[in-house]
């Protein structure tokens, strides 16, 4: 280590010391162990705020059910923004939630947002998948040779079907008996959707 001119000295809380050698290997040591205790103090007694697995999969089924819900209803708003590669479709609901279809040569992908103002939201229809893939209804509602509404009005039951590669099922049923399955991408978000923006669903069983 080089040697410090002798004569200068430095003042620390009160305390005139001279300026050695080891007087700037001690500071620098002091200033290590400080900085190493706001790392400790910030990062590792007090991690940042990470989402659980739970809370995760939570908004995932908030998205999933919103979606169902907003996609049988018309928007407050809807924008078509037109580009080079295809278009930009917004729609905008009366809670605020917002449709986005992109529309490509490719194809077209659909996302819905749950209005991020929100707070507390849940999935309050989400029920286990059945045994026999079918939920209890009204004995008249089996017979499954009527015709389907589609969009179809009202609440509805839903849930997570077979999962085939990245795409797994997710399935609605009305009250009265009509059921739909539809393809969800649980990593993009995204919906299986016709080439005109609606849903893309099969209908398992129509009433009416």
């Amino acid at each position: 280590m080089p040697r410090l001119p002798k004569g200068r000295e430095i003042t620390l809380w009160g305390l005139t010391l001279p300026i050695t050698n080891w007087t700037v290997s001690g500071i620098s040591a002091l200033v290590l162990v400080g900085v190493g205790g706001v790392i400790y103090k910030q990062v590792i007694e007090t991690p940042p705020s990470m989402l659980s697995m739970t809370e995760m999969n939570a908004r995932l089924a908030t998205e999933v059910e919103e979606y169902g819900l907003h996609a049988m209803e018309e928007p407050t708003k809807h924008e078509y923004l037109e580009d080079a590669d295809g278009g930009l479709a917004l729609r905008i609901y009366p809670d605020h939630c917002v449709m986005i279809q992109r529309k490509t040569r490719r194809g077209i992908r659909t996302k819905l947002i749950v209005d991020l103002a929100r707070e507390n939201v849940h999935a309050s229809n989400q029920v286990v998948k059945p045994n026999d893939g079918l939920l209890p209804v009204a004995s008249a509602a089996q017979n499954c040779a009527g015709g389907c509404l589609n969009p179809h009005p009202g609440q509805f039951r839903w849930w997570y079907g077979v999962r085939n590669g990245d795409w797994v099922e997710v399935w609605r049923q009305w009250p009265e008996g009509c059921r739909h399955v539809q393809l969800f991408h649980p990593s993009s978000g995204s919906w299986d959707t016709n080439p005109n923006g609606t849903p893309r669903v099969r209908w398992m069983c129509c009433v009416h």
